[in-house]
């Protein structure tokens, strides 16, 4: 089975070295799925979003809150995205 290529910022890159980061509303990155591994891929934003939510009222409902996914490689991942940093726009108790 060929690679698969997708085109990120003028670059043809492998899927498996991409990631679709979730975006919340407010900008800050909340999530992230492989875009690639062993015989499952998600290449389409669409794949993506039945991956992070299942069922289409889940899409509908966190895409219309303002929810987005973009796919990007490994490298700006670990270069622009911390998931372990917390929110600055939550609301503290």
């Amino acid at each position: 089975m060929p690679e698969l290529m997708v085109q990120i910022d003028d670059q043809t890159v492998p899927l498996t070295n991409c990631v679709w980061i979730t975006w919340a509303p407010c900008g800050c990155p909340c999530g992230a799925l492989t875009a690639a591994y062993g015989d499952t891929a998600h290449a389409t934003e669409s794949q993506a979003l039945a991956e992070i939510w299942p069922t289409k009222r889940e899409r509908t409902k966190y895409t219309r809150q303002g929810y987005r996914v973009e796919l990007m490689g490994w490298d700006r991942y670990r270069a622009d995205v911390d998931l372990a940093a917390k929110c600055p726009h939550e609301a503290t108790a």
